[in-house]
């Protein structure tokens, strides 16, 4: 479990970093960033494939996180701004439920419901951010939350991956 997360902590890092150090603001830094987040998605869940831990949920999540990488590639080629804004929004949903299930499964009172738990409740957070940019037009303001949630997501992740096994 711990590489999965070593993994997921680096691609959202890298994401953050170039979403924070990136000139410009606008969908196609946004859909780059979901592209290097959605990498590490599919590596992460390949390794738990291999390592047989819930091979049908990893599974799904690899089908998923390939499908963000080809709506992200496709809306970037296009120009299709308001569907990029979209597509944070249902990573946002798809992250914290998909997160909610993988708690769900784990054991009670243990780590790893809880790093799962406030991967939910930062993916709901992105939802919500992107959800409450009423203007389409304003592409810093969802670029800034992305990255936002890109860095928090790397810090807890690092954190969860580095913290002993109890």
């Amino acid at each position: 479990m711990r590489i999965s997360l070593i993994i997921k902590a680096a691609a959202a890092f890298v994401a953050g970093v170039f979403i924070t150090f990136s000139q410009a603001h606008d969908a196609n830094v946004a859909m780059l960033g979901l592209v290097i987040i959605s990498a590490g998605w599919i590596a992460a869940s390949l390794v738990d494939v291999l390592k047989n831990k819930n091979p049908y949920l990893s599974g799904l999540i690899l089908l998923a996180s390939g499908a963000m990488i080809y709506c992200a590639v496709s809306f970037e080629a296009n120009n299709a701004t308001t569907r990029a804004w979209i597509l944070l929004m249902a990573w946002g949903l798809f992250g914290s439920i998909a997160e909610l299930i993988f708690a769900l499964r784990a054991a009670k009172k243990s780590s790893t419901r809880r790093d799962h738990l406030i991967s939910a409740v930062l993916a709901l957070g992105l939802f919500g951010a992107q959800a409450s940019v009423t203007a389409a037009s304003d592409s810093v303001s969802h670029v800034g939350f992305f990255g936002a949630y890109a860095i928090l997501l790397a810090v807890h992740l690092g954190i969860a991956a580095s913290s002993p096994k109890a």
